[in-house]
């Protein structure tokens, strides 16, 4: 044995070495192996994460970043679709103007509204701006025929008489800017009162749908016996568009009774480039006209009004259980008070009274008599029949009276980004 190690020494030391390497060689290959196992695993997990952001809509790829952009360009085309819709109802009127001009509404409003900003000045009114704009046009035909065209589309939507006296400042509000009736209180009086008389006779028209009203529901909530304020006028006029319009709806829901229609303030609230008119309404009716009140409201978006009824509470006019609640509660007393037939609850006269009056004794006599004869014509003549065999048996007595009561609170909603100032 020590002959072979001494003569295969070399050999063994090369074996040995060699086995060693081998066996760090082994090691690293396992650890290598390891950490390629790992590897794998987290390429199928990023692969499964990959997938699953592919199935998200729209997938976050670069193919899809243009038809990102393209719905991003939708969704503004379709606001200004829909902007329109929240309280601009002369935008048809305004449509068919732009286009006899040639044109459409955007673009015309748009070119006004550079026009309005590049020649507003002090000193200049409003009118010479827009008698400026006018002649830009040099074809006085043209737009005479578009006003025409504008006057009967704009009729269509306001209780005001639309003439030569108006219909420029009708269509200037179209375009942006604010009506203040040349400042005038007289004018602005006039502007209430032809709107309200005509609300009074759409209410009347119908003798057989006659809509009454409350206490101050005909003055639909403004002071008809004094003159308005000036700086009041451009805010009167915006909320009588809104009371014009919910009035007549009111009217065509078939209510028979307008208890009360307040407005919450003149100017309304401003959120952002939207203004929210309140209104309080008390209306009675049937559960039916009731129901097509507020149907009426929300279907108004078709004619480019927004309403959004914030709350509404209903009650009974009659309640019919508490009407034969009281009317048993009034029999029974009156029997208990019926001095005829309980003698012993009438006073005693006391000798310092003296004798009574002959005629008084004689026409209360009378009166009792009248009474008795009242009471036996009103006696029910079924009475002593049992109570299945009566004629009224079955009659419903509980709910004959639909008659409700309704409290709804409201806002008219304009949009007012397109307002000039000025």
């Amino acid at each position: 044995m020590n002959k072979f190690v001494k003569k295969n020494m070399m050999l063994l030391i090369v074996s040995g070495i060699t086995l060693i390497v081998a066996l760090i060689l082994a090691y690293m290959a396992v650890r290598e192996h390891s950490a390629m196992q790992d590897y794998i695993r987290e390429t199928d997990t990023l692969k499964n994460q990959i997938k699953d952001l592919i199935k998200q809509k729209p997938a976050p790829v670069e193919g899809n970043l243009d038809r990102i952009k393209n719905d991003t360009q939708k969704y503004k085309n379709k606001f200004k679709e829909i902007r329109v819709l929240f309280g601009m109802p002369l935008y048809p009127a305004m449509s068919k103007f732009a286009k006899d001009m040639g044109s459409n509404f955007e673009e015309f409003q748009a070119k006004f509204a550079t026009f309005w900003e590049s020649n507003k000045a002090s000193g200049v009114t409003r009118d010479q701006v827009y008698r400026m704009f006018k002649n830009s046009y040099n074809n006085p035909e043209k737009w005479d025929k578009a006003i025409q065209d504008f006057t009967v589309e704009a009729q269509k939507c306001t209780s005001e008489l639309i003439d030569e006296n108006n219909v420029d400042e009708i269509l200037l509000s179209g375009l942006g800017l604010e009506r203040n009736l040349s400042g005038s209180k007289v004018k602005c009086d006039a502007f209430m009162r032809g709107i309200r008389w005509k609300l009074l006779d759409l209410y009347t028209a119908d003798k057989d749908k006659k809509i009454e009203f409350g206490p101050t529901a005909s003055s639909f909530s403004f002071d008809s016996k004094s003159l308005p304020d000036k700086e009041a006028i451009p805010f009167i006029v915006k909320c009588w568009t809104a009371v014009d319009d919910l009035a007549k709806r009111i009217a065509g829901s078939g209510i028979t009774y307008l208890e009360s229609f307040e407005k919450e303030s003149l100017a309304g609230r401003v959120v952002g480039n939207y203004t929210f008119y309140r209104f309080t309404i008390i209306v009675q009716g049937d559960l039916n006209s009731i129901r097509k009140l507020i149907d009426i409201l929300y279907k108004a978006y078709s004619e480019r009004r927004i309403y959004i009824v914030r709350g509404i509470s209903l009650a009974k006019v009659n309640d019919d259980a508490e009407r034969l609640i009281m009317e048993a509660e009034r029999t029974l007393y009156a029997g208990k008070i019926n001095l005829d037939e309980n003698p012993e609850l009438k006073p005693a006269q006391s000798p310092a009274d003296g004798p009574p009056d002959a005629q008084k004794q004689k026409e209360k006599e009378q009166r009792l008599q009248e009474q008795k004869k009242k009471d036996k014509a009103d006696e029910d003549p079924e009475k002593n029949i049992p109570y299945y065999q009566r004629s009224t048996y079955g009659k419903v007595i509980i709910g004959t009276d639909k008659q409700c009561r309704a409290v709804i609170d409201l806002d008219y909603v304009v949009y007012t980004a397109l307002d000039l100032k000025g």
